[in-house]
């Protein structure tokens, strides 16, 4: 009975190599194999916020669209670039001083860019128009090593990136049933990937969008090994007073 007991909660811990490894495919070799994978190029959307700079002013302008630290220098907290960062309304429009309202949703960055370039033009010359997104963020919870949410600086992140940032799936995560969350305009999107199959590099969902959520979930192996922690503690314990019994028992006779 006792070897059964354990055999069965063997098999309930056990993990496939699947679970473990990333990105398993067999068929690779020493020659590389492309994955085209669906590349996108982000467009500004309502509630983003924008930190756009405007280098070339006067001290007096400078100061109507260049945020500054409390301690006067130019260097910024990401607090302070996202509450005195451009917010895009409603309407998709940012309201910038002088210039006034511009329609910048739809848009991609590098456009967006430009069109306020144009604006600023028409007011001032030789000024040089920077604009960052400072509102993507991606949060990473369940299985990892460092769940949290993650400011992205480059505009760009993939699941993977993403988890590497989280301290990677902890040993009972489970990575071929990682979850992940998008918000749209209809509601909330909910996708399964399987991250030991290498055709993720080619999914639309490889690249994070601004407030994604990663959930790695546990392995059902992780109740199977505490159930087998503490069926051997039983057993031990068991054990122990078997023999402190015998013991007593012989000392008596």
């Amino acid at each position: 009975m006792f070897g059964l007991l354990m055999v069965v909660a063997l098999l309930a811990s056990c993990v496939g190599k699947r679970n473990v490894n990333y990105l398993q495919d067999n068929s690779l070799s020493n020659t590389a194999k492309l994955f085209p994978n669906k590349k996108f190029e982000y467009r500004v959307q309502v509630n983003d916020v924008l930190s756009i700079r405007v280098l070339g002013l006067d001290d007096a302008n400078a100061k109507l669209f260049n945020v500054e630290s409390t301690m006067g220098s130019t260097v910024v907290n990401d607090a302070q670039m996202y509450v005195n960062g451009f917010s895009v309304d409603k309407s998709g429009n940012v309201q910038l001083p002088t210039v006034g309202k511009l329609k910048v949703q739809g848009l991609t960055l590098g456009e967006a860019q430009e069109l306020v370039q144009r604006k600023i033009n028409e007011y001032f010359t030789n000024a040089t128009v920077i604009m960052k997104l400072v509102s993507f963020r991606v949060s990473v919870l369940g299985g990892v090593a460092r769940p949290g949410a993650y400011l992205v600086y480059n505009n760009q992140i993939t699941l993977l990136e993403a988890l590497a940032q989280a301290g990677g799936p902890t040993e009972f995560g489970d990575k071929r049933h990682v979850s992940l969350m998008r918000q749209s305009d209809q509601g909330t999107q909910a996708v399964n990937i399987d991250l030991g199959r290498m055709d993720v590099l080619s999914s639309e969902y490889y690249y994070l969008l601004p407030n994604d959520v990663v959930y790695v979930p546990t392995l059902a192996a992780r109740p199977g090994r505490l159930n087998l922690e503490i069926l051997s503690v039983f057993l031990t314990a068991l054990s122990t007073a078997a023999i402190v019994i015998t013991v007593i028992q012989n000392q008596n006779n």
